[in-house]
């Protein structure tokens, strides 16, 4: 047989007695077919080409791949083939959810294959975007690390690549064919799988002989000299080890706790729990052996059980809390730990002689020109309010997708519902998501409720302000909620409430202590005998940031500018005292009450699926009462349905999903379709149960809502 394919080996396999575990276990799960794209367009959001380059492949110093460059563009697929198959095929990693982009060669401001028009100015941002090295046309998300010393090992290694933000906030949806692309929105990918097909790949390779000596011949013509094979297939044997290492010991040590993990699937990711075993499990172990010097470290290791959406991050720099648990404050706090949990290197171990702790790959400076793009300048600079808007990133306008479907009644709006519509968000919305960011005609009908108003009377009178001014800038004071009051899955709440993890003395870190020296966080004593991650997370940033800015001999402007005007601290709402018993002795310790915060809707009709952790599939199940919503549906496709807005789920056959697909379960844990819901029976919205917040809606004013919400 000249060419097959894993889904045919697999039910060839099958059959084979006694070995139908073994082989299913080398085959990587079967990837959706490749949708049909006759075209592709970026909606305008205010970047220019340039900028949307930039943000797409500049590196934030991550390794995410745990192979050299050079090997993942010789690499093949996982599947058996007699002719070569790229594993950077830009078809195949479609189908892992990744959006095409040229290569820097051939990339210029306007590539309209992959969408690209210069047709918008760039931001408010002091800089120009140059165009990074992307040479061989990755997708986008995906940046190389040139090649370094490690700072753990002190060993050389050769450039790497590294995930950027961009890989799941970079946003597409399909509709007849086209491709509609957006900076900040959900991604659908599936980083799980990518693992999987890396470590497979290799195992591939050093199995089968032909492929070992097309990946040698696929190198020699990338480097342009003659490879020493038999190193080279040490040096791969070396690398699996490493891979089969790592994932048995983490399956290991969650069998030992008798759990595993969630399917996270496409368009989601447990982020937390992954940056906590990275930082506090995986930076420990002995670079060689895999080992751990102190056994404790071992229940740092947490299963992947709260899997959420990617979150759209327009606005984001302008929100007083981020997170969908309102628990981050600083925004290169944040973005520095997301490098750090996507494999940025850093020394966590031991100091050395040119490696002290906290010494890193990160790229820094290049982190906080991320949030600069996407800031733009403070909104507030406008004297005038009705001037007052955001001048970074925004967010995808409906009517702009819509001019590339004209004529086409699925996308038409109905003015009359959407001022019917108006109306009910201010009825039903307003309290948790504020007025609309860039709706004129709710500021002109309730000037008093603007988003722009810094003093809101409704949030004034309960002490808080629309708007909070911190070092000059302003920030929106995004509404929170107790977890049992919204009613949604609380799991991911629980990573940064109740998860602890120890810390090894070597280290030198006491959160507590070290946050309130550097930051004056207040953070009340803490008697527990490990901290919470949260809180140890926030000191291993804030000391990895601090170690950059001394080896890179920074000023203190540009630390100031690089920091920003907030603090690295803890969100003061959710401090509680426990009352807990260990060593013998009843002991204080500070706690955390799981809240989420309610983001404005602004490109919200651009978001399936929605709540936190993606379980409801499109805008009109979301206004359904939570019994009628879709208790399983499939995942992966980006067909948008715009009647419905959100995802298209009629892709089942024999009522399952179609090969590849993810099917969501709702009845999962994690995967909760439960909470925002609109059935209450009272008209007082303070007696209605947890969980309910508005009354049932009409067939008429579900779809007036649904149509204003396409607008904002």
């Amino acid at each position: 047989m000249a060419y097959f394919v894993p889904e045919k080996l697999r039910d060839t396999a099958l059959e084979i007695k006694n070995s139908a575990n073994l082989v299913a276990q080398l085959l990587p799960a079967t990837l959706p077919a490749p949708s049909k794209i006759d075209s592709a367009y970026w909606l305008p959001q205010n970047w220019s080409s340039r900028q949307r380059y930039w943000f797409h492949h500049t590196s934030q110093g991550t390794a995410t791949i745990p192979v050299p460059y050079r090997w993942f563009l010789a690499l093949e697929r996982p599947e058996l083939s007699i002719h070569y198959t790229s594993l950077t095929d830009s078809e195949y990693l479609r189908r892992l959810g990744f959006i095409p982009s040229p290569s820097s060669k051939d990339f210029d401001a306007s590539s309209p294959a992959y969408g690209y028009r210069e047709d918008a100015k760039g931001t408010g941002s002091t800089w120009t975007a140059s165009t990074p090295d992307n040479p061989a046309g990755l997708p986008v998300g995906f940046a190389i690390l040139k090649g370094g010393i490690d700072p753990t090992t002190g060993a050389f290694y050769e450039d790497q690549i590294g995930l950027t933000c961009a890989a799941c906030h970079t946003g597409h949806l399909e509709y007849k064919n086209v491709s509609i692309r957006f900076d900040g929105g959900p991604a659908m990918v599936n980083l799980g799988e990518v693992e999987r097909v890396i470590g497979l790949s290799i195992g591939y390779t050093l199995i089968l002989p032909w492929r070992f000596e097309r990946f040698a011949n696929r190198l020699e013509s990338i480097e342009g000299r003659s490879i020493d094979r038999k190193k080279l297939r040490s040096d791969l044997e070396l690398a699996l080890q490493k891979i089969k290492a790592q994932k048995a010991a983490s399956d290991g040590l969650l069998a030992g706790q008798g759990v595993s993990d969630l399917d996270e699937g496409f368009g989601r990711l447990d982020a937390l729990n992954r940056i906590g075993n990275q930082v506090f499990y995986t930076n420990f172990l002995e670079p060689v052996t895999g080992e751990l010097s102190d056994s404790l470290l071992k229940g740092n290791f947490a299963r992947n059980d709260a899997p959420v959406s990617f979150p759209p991050i327009w606005d984001t720099p302008y929100f007083l809390w981020a997170q969908y648990d309102a628990s981050v404050l600083n925004e290169l706090v944040r973005n520095s730990g997301e490098a750090l949990g996507v494999s940025a290197k850093i020394n966590m171990r031991a100091p050395a002689p040119g490696r002290p702790l906290f010494e890193s790959s990160i790229h820094l400076s290049d982190i906080a020109r991320f949030e600069e793009l996407l800031r733009g300048t403070d909104p507030f600079s406008s004297a005038e309010a009705s001037g007052r808007k955001f001048n970074g990133l925004v967010a995808p306008r409906w009517k702009d997708a819509q001019d590339r479907f004209r004529g086409d009644p699925a996308w038409a709006i109905d003015e009359t519902l959407v001022a019917k519509g108006r109306d009910l968000y201010r009825s039903h919305c307003f309290e948790c998501h504020r007025g609309p960011v860039n709706d004129p005609a709710f500021d002109t009908k309730w000037p008093e409720d603007s988003f722009w108003k810094p003093e809101n009377p409704d949030r004034s009178a309960k002490g808080d302000k629309n708007w909070v001014e911190i070092g000059g800038r302003h920030y929106f004071n995004v509404v929170q909620l107790p977890v049992n009051v919204i009613g949604t899955d609380r799991q991911q709440s629980n990573v940064l409430t109740t998860r602890r993890v120890h810390l090894p003395e070597k280290i030198g870190l006491n959160p507590v202590d070290d946050l309130n020296k550097a930051w004056g966080c207040g953070l009340p004593t803490d008697r527990a005998a490990d901290p919470l991650f949260v809180l140890a997370l926030m000191d291993v940033v804030g000391k990895t940031i601090d170690q950059w800015n001394v080896a890179n001999n920074s000023s203190e402007q540009v630390k100031q500018q690089m920091w920003g005007p907030r603090k690295n601290c803890q969100n003061p709402r959710t401090y509680v005292r426990a009352r807990v018993s260990f060593n013998g002795k009843d002991n204080d310790v500070l706690a955390l009450e799981p809240q989420y915060r309610a983001r404005p809707l602004d490109g919200v009709w651009a978001t399936a699926p929605y709540l936190h952790n993606g379980s409801v599939p499109t805008l009109k199940d979301m206004l359904l009462p939570q019994g009628r919503r879709p208790s399983s549906f499939c995942v992966g496709s980006r067909k948008f349905d715009p009647v419905n807005v959100g995802l298209v789920t009629k892709v089942r056959a024999n009522d399952a999903c179609a090969a590849g697909l993810t099917d969501f379960n709702v009845s999962l844990l994690g995967n909760s379709n439960r909470g925002h819901s609109f059935e209450g029976k009272e008209t007082d919205i303070t007696k209605l149960p947890p969980g309910v917040i508005g009354p049932e809606l009409s067939d008429t004013d579900r779809r007036a809502l649904l149509e204003y919400l396409k607008t904002l």
